[in-house]
């Protein structure tokens, strides 16, 4: 197998309408849903469209981006590394498969001479430059304008056999049933959670690439191996540099391919002149780009598009996480130089239009199953606006223009933007997110909150002793990763959803006095697991005489969770240091090269595990429904509370009534229970600081659940708020579903004050705001007016010194917070007036993410009978989008629960 780098691309498109200008020609439809009310692209250039429709058409493409999986002929070859999947429970039972699947597929790759002979790095390097430049086809879709379409791939992990020995009996054990994949399975099934090293999740320093080309990161390797001892360049550190400098050559190299290929099939007597135009000023771009600094806007994009498919190929990972941190910010001189130069708007626009689609190249993976692979986010996420030095609001040009080209092209998937929101983000910046948000189903972006987030980062920064990196001067420069993880960019591997840890655990082992309140059922075979033995023996809580007894029960099983976590999370870690390199990626994070260290063996200058809290609103409502119950009306002893919870509520109707309707609840602005959940939060996050792993990783806390406050309903038995076994839990920080009963503005007062409040005079938190979507409330400052001019008087801002300002923030990596709203609630300019003064307000008193949904549950419910008319209705999860017709009927049902609230 060859790359095909000089014929004519493998798509035959017909009659293509992409021959005419692409500079200035555009669709323009007024019409921005169909006849169901569903959100469709408009406004899209005859270029794009048929890109789009093309992308659309899966299975029946002729090209595609698929995994293609590589091999080195050995008998004992491995391909397929399952530990990025640790946290992805619905493929465990599949894992087998895929390993056997690719090694059966996997084309013979013809390896040079000495090449067993040269360090894991280096054979790694060496094997996957191989396979991009001469085993994987270059092509180029009619009427594209960024090269780059092929990355999915799967490669040997070019391992000998002793050391694929030794990978083999860390995962699987001796008796190939045990070691780290048996105990991930069996902490899932025992309802603790889900834990394992993955890749992606990280921002590599793009604007290096943009502003210095790949021939400055070799300048740097080259500095870097010179100044090794004799020694050091034939050990382990000359190994990695050489390997990360292999690497660092393949860029170039492949964009040399390409740019030949553009120039081959200009050379085509048939080509349009037009076309003929632009693939030569493709080939010209390849030429210099991503080699040397690129100069124009088009250059910007394509080295920054090569650079980024690259890491995905490196990892053998389709885009989970890789985000691009602060897009329009460092694209814009770029923008501006171009515009200066001649470029038009629409021209930089389907510039852009290109890019969201090859973005999307990398559900292509997995294109023959599910819904043709496009079932949820992949999160190759950027940022939009936020902070700059000295409060200084960044909002842009090209911030607006970004904003337009994600409006014109969705819905779709990828790239996703978060655009940050703070105390000076302009009118005109919040007047375009409202309208986006009440024109779409689903949001079709993140919300983030910058004085919040930047709280937390800085009390990051004081807690791992690392605040020469991150401090006042450079906190504002940090990003989102993956759904809405907040990292620095550039030099930080934060792992943000390596360790997923159910809360509600800690809890029922209370319940227990250290053994579990039901049995446990491995789920793939369906044996039963030995009871719970190494809990900490915290005493029967039916001796308990107040709640502080058993909350300090909880919070001793809560500690023991986190350590089993801690441990095995661990095991998978280092594994992946010794079997895993990935040298590419390790040359684009700050750090890497200094230390002559892999980014898997902790080689950046920022390195984290996050341990993403899950079940959180469960555990503080089970809590209060416990101190309710038992301690304060003394509606039940506890032995029958525990009897109940283990008869699943049957039998106990009363009692659980009074659990889920009188017990007091976090999510309605209560300060009693938000004082509960703001001490359950401070006992999670200051137990994570506690841990480093072998490699030197600090963990740190955050709460994002994707979906396993789903699966985990399944698992946990009832909980004492109430839940029966099976219903879903809570998910990330937002309140139980259904207990927001106050608006949404109590809900965002509790969530501010769960994450910490703020540092008011006498310590206590405070809040900020009134019920602005409800009654037309507005967010108050000091001159007693806020920008849009309403009468504010009455509120100031508390006074204090916290983590950022007066806010305190205990979660550096952010917390996911989802509210849905009717579109009643959209239906005219006030009320979008209304959700304006309510993120105004979210800024002062919120958490440090938001997504919104405007659904409404007639149409989901229509979307569940006729999915067929709903393929591009997208809904807001857990910090990702998703098509509503791909996902369960489980999920789906709780999407139109948090519209109705039925489900409470």
């Amino acid at each position: 197998m060859t790359a095909n780098t000089t014929a004519s691309p493998t798509v035959s498109p017909g009659a293509s309408p992409v021959s005419g200008s692409a500079s200035t020609a555009t669709i323009k439809t007024p019409a921005k849903t169909d006849a169901k009310g569903v959100k469709t692209p408009y406004g899209l250039s005859p270029r794009v469209q048929w890109l789009r429709d093309y992308y659309y058409q899966g299975t029946a493409r002729a090209w595609n981006n698929e995994w293609t999986a590589f091999t080195t002929g050995e008998p004992s070859d491995e391909l397929f590394d399952e530990q990025p999947f640790y946290i992805v429970p619905e493929v465990y039972c599949f894992m087998d498969t895929f390993k056997r699947t690719f090694n059966q597929a996997a084309y013979t790759v013809e390896l040079p001479q000495g090449f067993w002979e040269l360090s894991l790095p280096e054979r790694r390097a060496t094997f996957n430059r191989l396979v991009l430049l001469d085993y994987l086809p270059q092509e180029l879709l009619p009427g594209d304008l960024l090269a780059g379409g092929r990355f999915n791939i799967q490669t040997s992990l070019c391992l000998k056999p002793e050391e694929t020995k030794a990978r083999a009996e860390r995962l699987w054990g001796r008796d190939g049933k045990s070691g780290i994949r048996g105990e991930v399975f069996a902490f899932k099934d025992r309802g603790f959670g889900n834990c394992g090293a993955t890749s992606g999740h990280l921002i590599s320093n793009y604007p290096k690439i943009l502003t210095r080309g790949f021939a400055g990161v070799l300048a740097d390797l080259d500095e870097a191996l010179a100044a090794l001892t004799e020694d050091a360049r034939a050990g382990a550190a000359g190994d990695e540099l050489r390997a990360m400098r292999s690497a660092a050559t393949v860029p170039g190299e492949l964009a040399a391919r390409y740019a030949q290929l553009a120039r081959k099939l200009a050379s085509s007597e048939e080509m349009d002149a037009t076309r003929r135009a632009e693939l030569l000023q493709m080939a010209a771009n390849l030429d210099r780009v991503p080699q040397q600094p690129a100069e124009t806007f088009w250059e910007a994009l394509q080295a920054l598009w090569l650079t980024h498919m690259l890491i995905l190929s490196d990892e053998n990972y389709p885009g989970a996480g890789v985000s691009f941190g602060r897009l329009d910010q460092y694209l814009y001189p770029f923008w501006q130089r171009s515009i200066e130069g001649g470029m038009t708007s629409d021209f930089g626009k389907e510039l852009l239009k290109c890019f969201w689609m090859h973005c999307n190249y990398a559900y292509d993976a997995m294109i023959k199953t599910g819904d043709q692979g496009i079932t949820a986010g992949y999160g190759q996420l950027f940022n939009l606006s936020g902070m700059g030095p000295d409060g200084r609001d960044m909002t842009n040009e090209l911030t607006y223009v970004m904003l337009e080209v994600l409006d014109e092209m969705g819905p779709i998937l990828e790239p996703k933007p978060n655009v940050r929101l703070h105390t000076n983000t302009p009118e005109k910046l919040l007047d375009v997110v409202v309208e986006m948000i009440s024109v779409s189903q689903g949001a079709p972006f993140l919300l983030n909150f910058d004085e919040r987030s930047m709280a937390g980062l800085l009390r990051e920064a004081r807690k791992a002793g690392v605040e020469r990196l991150i401090n006042e001067d450079t906190v504002f420069d940090y990003a989102s990763v993956g759904c809405l993880e907040n990292t620095m960019c550039g030099n930080d591997r934060s792992a943000t959803v390596d360790c997923n840890l159910n809360l509600l655990k800690a809890v029922e082992l209370a319940l227990g006095g250290g053994s579990d309140l039901i049995a446990y059922t491995d789920a793939l075979w369906d044996k039963p697991y030995p009871p719970e033995s190494e809990a900490p023996k915290t005493g029967d809580p039916r001796s308990f005489t107040d709640f502080e007894e058993f909350f300090a029960a909880f919070a001793e099983q809560l500690r023991y969770c986190l350590r089993k976590m801690v441990d095995l999370y661990d095991r998978s870690s280092v594994t992946r240091s010794l079997f895993n390199p990935t040298p590419y990626l390790s040359c684009l994070v700050e750090g890497c090269v200094q230390k002559a260290r892999d980014i898997t063996a902790g080689g950046a200058e920022l390195n984290f595990i996050t341990i993403e809290g899950v079940t959180f609103a469960t555990t503080v409502d089970s809590l209060l429904a416990v101190r309710y119950l038992v301690f304060d009306e003394h509606l039940c002893l506890m032995d029958e509370l525990i009897t109940a919870l283990q008869a699943n509520w049957v039998g106990f109707e009363r009692l659980q009534a009074f659990a889920k309707m009188r017990a007091p609840k976090y999510g309605r602005d209560d300060e009693v229970a938000d004082e509960l959940a703001r001490r359950v939060m401070e006992l999670f996050a200051e137990e994570c600081w506690r841990y480093q792993t072998t490699i030197g990783a600090q963990f740190r806390p955050g709460m994002l659940s994707w979906n396993y406050w789903i699966g985990s309903g399944y698992i946990l038995p009832a909980s004492p708020d109430g839940r029966t076994q099976g219903q879903f839990l809570s998910n990330a920080i937002c309140p139980v579903n259904g207990a927001d009963t106050q608006g949404p503005t109590a809900n965002a007062n509790s969530v501010g004050r769960a994450l910490g409040g703020f540092a008011a005079e006498g310590g206590a938190a405070d809040e900020v705001g009134a019920d602005a979507v409800g009654a037309g409330g507005a967010n108050r400052n000091e001159a007693g007016r806020d920008e849009a001019g309403l009468d504010t008087a009455g509120l100031s801002l508390p006074v204090g010194v916290g983590d950022y300002g007066h806010w305190i923030n205990y979660l550096p990596n952010g917390a996911s917070h989802t509210i849905t709203l009717s579109p009643a609630l959209m239906r005219d300019e006030e009320h979008k007036a209304k959700l304006k003064s309510f993120l105004r307000g979210y800024v002062q008193n919120g958490g440090t993410a938001l997504q919104i949904n405007i659904l409404d549950a007639d149409m989901l419910r229509d979307a569940q009978a006729h999915p067929e008319d709903y393929r591009n209705l997208l809904v807001r999860v857990t910090g990702y989008n998703a098509y509503f017709t791909s996902v369960g009927k489980e999920l789906q049902d709780e999407i139109i629960a948090r519209e109705s609230h039925n489900a409470y």
